[in-house]
């Protein structure tokens, strides 16, 4: 309990109990018989009131380190990602953790400077992007299932979010991100950057898609209700709908067209989707 409101509630109680000591002493002044009246004495000089001095102002939180900045990244959800950045890419993390703790010591609100720090790891991304193309099936597959969950939450409960997402409403959002789609943004970017770390050492090109792997995208993508000329277009993505979130749940779709593909396709079309040319 706040000690305020246990001194409170103990005066109430003495108060009280004076109260009640004094009615039962009133209700018998009748029948007492009062004793003589005194001479009061005269009082000296009154005696100011001693006022408290205003207590201390709080003291200034203490300045922000690199070791401070490091271990308060180490107790958030993007630990994983700290560490594959600081072991990878010594570099632009150190640079990354410079400016956090610049940052922190000017008084950015929190807001602002998850921001700042969320923008810096996306610059220092996309300029690796390429490397991803080269990563393991397993992680790239990791990768598009998370995206398809995404485009899917931003197409049912995100789907106020799901034109902005696809770039092309910049009016102000209103109200948060869901969780959900929140977390996996979060993945996303720590399942491209495992998939850039785990292509790197391999540079080759990727090949165009075979004739036999384009008849067999275009018959997957027709099981679900999509053509090659729509998808390469965009069009997609203009249904003439304006149910909320209908274009993000077509680009859903679309990601469960691809995944019952064989490995080799799969790889060819996800590098133009996630890695090849996102760089700018």
């Amino acid at each position: 309990m706040d000690p305020r409101i246990l001194i409170a509630v103990v005066i109430g109680l003495v108060l009280v109990a004076f109260g009640g000591f004094y009615a039962a002493l009133s209700s018998r002044t009748g029948d007492a018989v009062l004793p003589p009246a005194r001479t009061a004495m005269p009082s000296g000089p009154a005696v100011p009131a001693v006022v408290p001095p205003p207590p201390p102002p709080p003291a200034p939180p203490p300045m922000a380190t690199p070791a401070s900045i490091e271990a308060e990244i180490a107790l958030s959800e993007h630990a994983e990602l700290q560490a594959l950045l600081k072991q990878n890419f010594n570099g632009e993390y150190n640079d990354l953790i410079a400016v956090a703790v610049r940052r922190r010591n000017e008084g950015v609100s929190d807001q602002a400077f998850g921001l700042e720090l969320d923008e810096r790891i996306q610059e220092i991304m996309r300029g690796k992007l390429r490397h991803g193309v080269w990563a393991s099936m397993p992680t790239i597959d990791r990768l598009a299932a998370n995206e398809a969950s995404l485009f899917h939450a931003l197409g049912t409960e995100g789907a106020g979010f799901c034109m902005k997402m696809l770039g092309k409403d910049d009016t102000p959002a209103q109200g948060p991100q869901p969780e959900s789609v929140r977390q996996m943004m979060r993945l996303g970017t720590l399942y491209r950057f495992q998939a850039i770390v785990e292509g790197m050492s391999n540079t080759k090109p990727v090949d165009p898609l075979t004739a036999e792997e384009m008849r067999a995208f275009e018959a997957s993508l027709g099981r679900e209700g999509l053509n090659l000329r729509d998808v390469s277009t965009g069009a997609y993505l203009s249904t003439g709908s304006t149910e909320p979130g209908k274009p993000c749940l077509t680009l859903e779709t679309l990601h469960l067209a691809i995944a019952r593909l064989s490995e080799g396709t799969r790889r060819k079309i996800y590098a133009g989707m996630f890695f090849l040319g996102r760089d700018k």
